[in-house]
């Protein structure tokens, strides 16, 4: 959990990349959300 929080701190923006054949893995949806709460004008769609 640190080290997503130390690197959201350093960029600017995030893009997330999903394979389609092998869809999400599995730290997907905690990194997504780490990174929807990191910056207050993030698309929460």
């Amino acid at each position: 959990g640190g080290e997503v929080e130390r690197i959201l701190r350093m960029v600017d923006g995030v893009l997330l990349v999903v394979d389609a054949f092998d869809g999400p893995m599995p730290q997907t949806r905690f990194v997504l959300r780490k990174s929807a709460g990191a910056a207050p004008h993030a698309d929460r769609r």
